[in-house]
């Protein structure tokens, strides 16, 4: 069996794709977000001229930054945990405040 480090630079692993939350509390929130930008959308179609598209072109301009976030967030995640390791394999660490 291929190391996990080897799979994710074969690209095996895809864990900005692969993760996402299932709880019910992320779930209704979702829900109801979706329901405030379907609102939103109706009353933007509704004026003179109608701006519907524009905030569509819009927000579709910011989700395309949400990717860019989340590499950068795991890459972060990434060098913490060896980091931690590190501290952990070396030993010479503290588990109090000197």
């Amino acid at each position: 069996m291929k190391s996990i480090l080897l799979r994710l630079y074969d690209g095996e692993i895809y864990p900005a794709e692969q993760y996402n939350l299932k709880t019910e509390e992320y779930r209704s929130m979702r829900q109801a977000h979706y329901q405030h930008y379907e609102d939103f959308i109706e009353q933007l179609k509704s004026l003179d001229p109608p701006l519907h598209e524009k905030f569509i072109d819009i927000m579709d301009e910011q989700l395309d930054e949400v990717p860019l976030e989340l590499s950068g967030t795991f890459l972060e995640g990434f060098r913490l945990g060896a980091r931690i390791m590190i501290e952990v394999y070396q030993g010479n660490y503290t588990d109090h405040e000197e």
